[in-house]
């Protein structure tokens, strides 16, 4: 058995069609609490913003182009469709993991949200895994 590499769970990403009115419904009818910032990033095409649920972070995310990947996520009705750790060395976790099989469906990119630390998403058995690249201590 392999040594775990994946360092904490970051957030749980969850794919909205109104990024408001999700956060409101969140807030009002689970006890959420929202961080005060909404973040556009033109690199994943989507609008986002954070919450607090039970002591786990959650990413709302919608679509803000017809470009955004998120369309057909939400057109097959999927809600939860990631999870997110933060990864020591992004790199060398993308090839490690590549070379077990596991397919990259986009390649690091800065993100807006992660005070431009760089993230990639990976399929794994059918679930999407975002890789967080660690801030440097």
């Amino acid at each position: 058995m392999s040594e775990p590499r994946l360092g904490r769970l970051d957030h749980v990403g969850i794919a909205v069609a109104n990024l408001e009115l999700a956060v409101e419904t969140y807030v009002r009818s689970l006890g959420a609490v929202a961080d005060a910032e909404t973040f556009a990033d033109d690199n994943q095409h989507v609008r986002l913003r954070f919450l607090n649920l039970g002591g786990m972070r959650i990413e709302l995310l919608q679509p803000d182009s017809e470009h955004s990947p998120l369309h057909n996520i939400l057109k097959r009705g999927i809600g939860v469709y990631h999870v997110c750790y933060e990864v020591d060395d992004l790199d060398a976790e993308l090839a490690q993991l590549q070379a077990e099989g596991v397919k990259v469906i986009s390649p690091p990119k800065p993100a807006v949200a992660f005070d431009n630390r760089r993230v990639a998403f990976t399929m794994c058995q059918g679930f999407m895994v975002e890789l967080l690249e660690a801030a440097r201590r």
